[in-house]
C-alpha cells in the first residue's frame, strides 16, 4: 500500500494527479485536519469515481470528523478508525503495526488479507481516536433512468466494477480504458467553442449591412427673390425676407499744391491772424476796429473789426493772462507784408502801463500781401484742383473702406456710397498767390451682409418657386445681385436676387430600405433602375460574402451622392 501524505493546501486536483501517477492498487491518503479540498462531498464523489476508473482502491486516515462524515456518504473506506474495545488497549495502537482487527469494522477481510501484504500506516496516537458517533452511511435509491442513457451505463458498469473481487476488477480495468470527461482541458475547450459560436452569431446576425448609393438626376431652376438688408435686426425674419446688415464708415482727409493760372494789377494787403492777451487787469478791454499792432520788424497791421479782450484772471495774488485771436490786415497793400509768426504791441498804449500789459502774437504767417501785376488763383484752378483731389482721394478711401470689412461679410458695389464731404482752398478766388493748396475730405460708407443667410433666406422661400417634390442644392447656387434701394442713414437696402441652380428629386428613404429588405442583390438593383429620376445606383455589402440585403432595416443605408 503507497501512502500520500497530504497537506492542508493542496489543490483537489493535484491528490487526483498524484494518484493517476502511483502504480499501486491500494493508496492511502493521510489527510489532516482542516484540509479544504477534502471536506466537500462533491470533491470526495469524485475522487471516488476517478479512483474507481483508475482501478485504485483508495483509504482515507484523518481525525476530522467532517471529511470521516462526508467520506462514508461518498463510499470511501476510512483506514485508522479504532473501536471501543481497541480504545481500552491503546498499547496496541503504539507500535507501527496496527491491529488488523482495528479495520474488521471497515474493510472486508479478504481486503485485509490483501493489505497485510503491504507495510500498514503508522497513526499517531493523538489522531487515532475517533468517535463512534459518525452519522450513518445515507441510502440513495437509485433512479431508473433508460438503458440507452450515457451517465446510466457508465454507473451501472461502475457498480459491476466495484462488486466483483479485486483481482477480476484488476483484470477488468486493465482491459478498460480510463478516462475523464469534466477535466481542465475540457472547460478550455467549452469556453473556446461558446466564443467561436459566439463569434460566428455576431458575424451571421450583426455584421451584415447594406449600403445603397443614389446618384440623382439633376434639374437646372431659375427665379428671383427680394431680399432687405437691414442693420437694426439681429437675425433672418423669413417671413420680412429680411437678413441682418451691418454698416461700416471710413474718412480720409488729403492736401494737394497747385499753381496758380491767372494774371491781373493786384494792390493787396496782406492778412492773417493774431492772439491778443490782457495781462493788465480783470477787467475786460475794449479794441476798436483799425487799433494798431506793430511787429517786430516793423510793419503794421490793423484789427479788421472791434473785438473785447477779456479780462486776466488773479489767483492767489498773480494775474493770469486772458487771451483772444483777432483777424487783422496790413496798414498798406505788397508783398512786403507778408511776413512770417511775429510778436506785436500796441502803439496806442505806449506811454502808459498798458504798452506792457497787452501784447499780441502771431503763430502763422501774413498772406496775401501784392501790388502791381502777379499770379492770381482764378475759380477754374480751384474747382480743377478739387476734382484732381477727389479722385485720388476716392480710390484711397475706397481701399482703406474694403479693407474694414470682416471676409465672412459681403460688401456690394452698389450697397456703398462715395462722397465729398469738405473742401476748401488757402488762397480765395481771385486772391493773390503763385500757388494754392486745395484740402479734400472724402467719407466711404456701406452696408455689408453674410452670404449665408442670404443662402439660408433663399433656400427657405425656394418651395415657393419649385415644385415640393424637388431640392435645391446650396451648392449649386448662383445669385446675381442688384441693390434696388439703398438707406445708409437708415442703415436698410433693398435687394433683387436673381437666383440660377440645381435641383433633385426628394426620395422616401423609408420605402426604398422597406421595399429592398431581403432582397438579392439582382432584386434590388432592379428595384433602384425602376425609380424615376436615378442617373446613377450602386449596391455595396459588407462583409463580402453577404449577397443579400438584410431584413432588418436599420442595417440598411441609403446615400444620396451629388456628383
Amino acid at each position: 500500500m503507497e501512502r500520500f501524505y497530504i497537506k492542508q493546501n493542496d489543490e483537489f486536483f493535484s491528490i487526483i494527479d498524484n494518484i493517476k501517477l502511483s502504480r499501486e492498487i491500494n493508496i492511502a491518503l493521510i489527510v489532516p485536519p482542516g484540509t479544504a479540498a477534502l471536506r466537500s462531498i462533491i470533491n470526495l464523489r469524485i475522487l471516488k469515481e476517478e479512483s474507481g476508473f483508475l482501478g485504485k482502491n483508495i483509504y482515507i486516515s484523518t481525525s476530522d470528523t467532517l471529511i470521516q462524515k462526508l467520506a462514508k456518504q461518498a463510499g470511501i473506506k476510512l483506514l485508522g478508525a479504532q473501536t471501543k474495545t481497541q480504545a481500552k488497549r491503546p498499547e496496541r495502537n503504539m507500535g507501527r503495526i496496527v491491529d488488523l482487527r482495528m479495520m474488521s469494522d471497515i474493510i472486508s477481510s479478504k481486503e485485509e488479507m490483501e493489505i497485510m501484504n503491504e507495510e500498514i500506516i503508522e497513526i499517531p496516537k493523538e489522531e487515532s481516536i475517533i468517535k463512534e458517533e459518525i452519522m450513518p452511511e445515507p441510502k440513495f435509491e437509485p433512479t431508473p433512468q433508460p438503458e440507452d442513457n450515457y451517465f446510466y451505463k457508465k454507473r451501472t458498469q461502475e457498480e459491476k466494477t466495484f462488486s466483483e473481487p479485486l483481482p477480476e476488477r484488476i483484470g477488468r480495468i486493465k482491459k478498460t480504458r480510463s478516462f475523464k470527461i469534466f477535466t481542465r482541458k475540457f472547460f478550455i475547450g467549452l469556453l473556446i467553442f461558446i466564443g467561436l459560436l459566439g463569434l460566428a452569431a455576431i458575424v451571421y446576425f450583426v455584421l451584415p449591412r447594406a449600403q445603397i448609393v443614389i446618384t440623382p438626376q439633376r434639374e437646372s431652376v431659375k427665379f428671383v427673390s427680394d431680399i432687405i438688408l437691414n442693420s437694426n435686426v439681429t437675425e433672418v425674419e423669413l417671413d420680412e425676407s429680411t437678413i441682418p446688415g451691418q454698416i461700416f464708415t471710413t474718412e480720409k482727409i488729403e492736401s494737394r499744391e497747385f499753381p496758380s493760372t491767372g494774371e491781373r494789377d493786384v494792390s493787396e494787403k496782406a492778412k492773417g491772424k493774431i492772439i491778443v492777451y490782457n495781462q493788465y487787469s480783470s477787467s475786460p478791454q475794449t479794441l476798436v476796429k483799425t487799433t494798431r499792432f506793430k511787429a517786430t520788424n516793423g510793419k503794421v497791421f490793423r484789427l479788421t473789426s472791434t473785438v473785447t479782450i477779456p479780462g486776466a484772471i488773479i489767483e492767489e495774488g498773480k494775474i493770469i493772462a486772458s487771451s483772444k485771436e483777432v483777424d487783422v490786415e496790413a496798414d498798406e497793400p505788397g508783398d512786403s507784408y507778408n511776413i512770417g509768426p511775429s510778436n506785436f504791441t500796441i502803439p496806442g498804449f505806449e506811454g502808459s502801463p498798458k504798452y506792457a500789459a497787452f501784447y499780441g502774437k502771431s503763430t502763422t504767417p501774413m498772406t496775401g500781401g501784392a501790388k502791381g501785376k502777379m499770379k492770381v488763383v482764378t475759380q477754374d484752378d480751384i474747382n480743377g484742383a478739387i476734382q484732381i483731389v477727389t479722385l485720388g482721394l476716392k480710390d484711397k478711401v475706397s481701399s482703406e473702406f474694403k479693407a474694414l470689412i470682416p471676409a465672412d461679410l459681403k460688401l456690394l458695389d452698389d450697397s456703398q456710397s462715395l462722397e465729398v464731404i469738405e473742401s476748401s482752398s488757402n488762397i480765395k478766388a481771385n486772391q493773390p498767390g503763385e500757388k494754392f493748396t486745395i484740402t479734400v475730405k472724402a467719407k466711404a460708407s456701406g452696408i455689408a451682409f453674410k452670404e449665408q443667410d442670404a443662402l439660408y433666406l433663399i433656400e427657405r422661400n425656394a418651395s415657393d418657386e419649385i415644385s415640393g417634390d424637388k431640392t435645391l442644392l446650396l451648392s449649386t447656387i448662383k445669385i446675381n445681385y442688384k441693390t434696388s434701394k439703398l438707406d445708409l442713414k437708415q442703415g436698410i437696402a433693398n435687394l433683387n436676387c436673381d437666383v440660377a441652380a440645381d435641383s433633385i428629386f426628394n426620395f422616401d428613404e423609408k420605402k426604398i430600405k422597406d421595399d429592398l429588405a431581403g432582397k438579392s442583390e439582382e432584386d434590388a438593383k432592379e428595384y433602384l433602375r425602376s425609380l424615376p429620376n436615378i442617373e446613377i445606383v450602386k449596391v455595396v455589402f459588407w462583409p463580402l460574402w453577404v449577397k443579400s440585403v438584410p431584413q432588418d432595416v436599420d442595417k440598411i443605408k441609403v446615400l444620396i451622392k451629388i456628383n
